[in-house]
């Protein structure tokens, strides 16, 4: 029964692949399948039947001429199959692996823009992923190649076998060795070899992120200040060793494996089939020399051919257990497909709330405990709390990219899972802390795919820049609002500063110009002036809209009309700064904390009244303690 699976693992991977390669490039599929039934037939031709020709001629008497007529129509074909053979090679394979190279990878793009969000941070699922990017791209034309070459090897392996049973019908048995050498100890050498590869991935996606930490400028300025690089080293050491010791944990069985399937293919059939025609000539006299001429380039040909044959059978269970990783993550159905449908949201939105909301990374492990609150439009809402409160969490879950396990989330008294999810997820404009700069334009990393005209264009660019205090910046770049972003690409391209990182970012979530406004953290680089600068604007962009502020400066929050502050999963209070601060619970102790914090640093500064009148204007008053 696990046989039988097994086969029809084999078959159903190949056929996936064989699949995938028709929809990409079916003139690759057929060359191949016709390049190597060519191939097969010049062989077959040149080390059996052109010799078995040749004696008979030869035997029977037929003139000269007669017989260079057919050599050399013999080596007319040979030449036109050679240069089918440097065409195919030359021409066809090069064009058709970049097709599916791309093929493959806009596959793989496009599952991954799809995969739930969770996957990514599961470290199982995200090993086999890794080892399907590792494998897709040379998986498609491999596969194709070697059953292409294994189907049109049996053929000509048959062929062959026919002559040498024509010949002497018992020595077929010197075949038998071979196959039982490929299939039995080649399968075994390939199993351990996937298992090792398998086992090594974990140490090999750390060795990558060294060497990728090395290579890219966003380390480089730690590396270099401090002794970070010898942690790195370790860990590269200890991955690297990890390897070798896998390698020589599996090192003994598998050569023990390839010397064994090396003397049952070749030793038993070469010598084997040398020392038993020998014996017939010379011994026994049943057999002719060309007879035996004929014999041996049969045996030769039938051997090669079903060492090929048996090589690609093998092979295939190989490319079966890798295939069957790329299989798994391109067949894999998200919890939350992206393009599931729903009903559309309609405008305007009236309210969002949370109720009796309960989620969890792991299961029973709380991350968020019974949320519930309801906001309307025109109303600024702020979570604050410490970091690992729950706050971006609760945020994650209105995006969706994860699901309440217990509760629900409404929009407009409708729970959001029966929305069509894309056109739910178009109601909000987000700036995360952890965002992103992509190696783009300054316009394109804020319109971030979205066109109109050009004015329109130009116009929500620069309202945003300004409403994020980066237009004045960008106007002093090289091609303002043009100018490339990040050196990845372009050397001429500019790196930004934390903190112009982050307005870009803002600058984003502005241009969105969404019914519901997210922006999470969005300041941790910039300086007080700037913070207070953009905090205010976000109030004033977000006037008619629903807003979420999560941040843990409280001196950035105070002017929300409702602060949820949160702690171990829960909202443990709730109420606008003045009422929390009455109340002197946890928001108070740590507002007043972070005051002192920041009026400490400030009177270090040589203008003392100065810094106090900022420290008033960023939110922190000395005498609200």
């Amino acid at each position: 029964m696990k046989k039988n699976s097994s086969i029809r693992k084999i078959i159903s991977t190949h056929c996936f692949v064989l699949k995938l390669a028709w929809s990409i490039s079916k003139k690759r599929v057929l060359l191949e399948f016709l390049h190597d039934t060519f191939m097969n037939i010049e062989e077959l031709v040149f080390s059996v039947y052109f010799i078995k020709l040749m004696l008979d001629m030869v035997t029977q008497g037929v003139s000269f001429s007669r017989v260079m007529f057919f050599i050399w129509g013999i080596i007319g074909c040979a030449i036109v199959n050679r240069l089918q053979h440097q065409w195919f090679r030359n021409m066809v394979i090069p064009v058709t692996d970049v097709r599916f190279y791309d093929g493959i990878n806009r596959l793989l793009y496009q599952k991954a823009c799809h995969v739930d969000l969770q996957c990514f941070e599961d470290s199982e699922f995200y090993n086999q992923y890794m080892l399907a990017i590792r494998q897709a791209q040379t998986q498609i034309p491999n596969v194709l190649h070697n059953v292409s070459h294994g189907l049109t090897c049996f053929a000509a392996s048959a062929a062959s076998c026919v002559l040498i049973f024509y010949l002497d019908r018992y020595a077929v048995l010197l075949l038998v060795l071979p196959i039982f050498g490929n299939f039995i100890f080649n399968k075994l050498l390939i199993e351990r070899v996937f298992q090792m590869d398998r086992d090594n991935i974990a140490f090999q996606r750390i060795a990558d992120y060294v060497n990728r930490t090395i290579h890219l400028s966003d380390y480089a300025k730690e590396i270099r200040l401090s002794n970070v690089f010898r942690l790195l080293q370790k860990q590269y050491d200890r991955s690297v060793n990890s390897i070798h010791q896998t390698i020589d944990r599996y090192a003994p069985l598998n050569m023990l494996f390839y010397y064994l399937r090396q003397f049952l293919t070749f030793a038993t059939l070469f010598e084997g089939g040398a020392i038993y025609a020998g014996y017939r000539v010379l011994v026994s006299g049943s057999m002719t020399f060309s007879a035996m001429a004929v014999f041996q380039g049969a045996l030769c040909a039938a051997a090669w051919d079903i060492l090929d044959c048996s090589e690609a059978m093998m092979q295939s269970v190989k490319d079966s257990l890798y295939i069957e990783q790329i299989q798994n993550f391109l067949e894999y159905e998200p919890k939350i497909p992206e393009d599931a449908d729903g009903t559309v949201p309609v405008l305007p939105i009236r309210s969002i709330e949370f109720s009796h909301v309960w989620f969890g990374y792991k299961k029973g492990e709380w991350i968020l405990k019974d949320i519930s609150f309801q906001i309307s439009p025109g109303q600024s809402t702020a979570i604050a709390g410490y970091n690992g409160a729950g706050k971006s969490t609760l945020i994650k879950l209105l995006l969706r990219f994860y699901d309440p396990d217990k509760g629900t989330i409404l929009l407009n008294g409708t729970d959001i899972r029966s929305y069509h999810l894309k056109s739910y997820r178009a109601l909000f404009s987000t700036a995360f802390q952890d965002g992103k700069i992509f190696a783009d334009t300054v316009q394109e990393n804020i319109l971030m795919g979205r066109h109109g005209s050009k004015e329109e264009d130009t116009r929500i660019v620069w309202e945003s820049l300004k409403l994020a205090g980066m237009a004045e910046e960008v106007s002093a770049f090289p091609q303002k609002e043009h100018t490339v972003l990040t050196r990845e690409f372009s050397p001429d391209g500019l790196v930004l500063s934390g903190g112009q990182n982050q307005k870009i970012i803002a600058a984003r979530a502005f241009a969105g110009n969404k019914p519901v406004a997210i922006f999470d953290e969005p300041s941790s680089a910039l300086d007080p002036l700037a913070e207070n600068e953009l905090f205010q604007n976000i109030q004033d962009y977000s006037k008619d809209k629903i807003l979420f502020f999560i941040s843990h400066r409280l001196s950035s929050v105070q002017n929300a009309d409702t602060v949820f502050f949160m702690e171990h999963g829960r909202i443990t209070e709730r109420g606008n700064h003045k009422e929390l601060m009455r109340r002197n619970g946890s928001y108070a102790s740590l507002y007043k904390i972070q005051a002192q914090n920041y009026q400490a640093h400030v009177k270090t500064t040589e203008d003392i009244s100065c810094a106090d009148d900022t420290a008033a204007d960023y939110g922190y008053s000395p005498t609200q303690q």
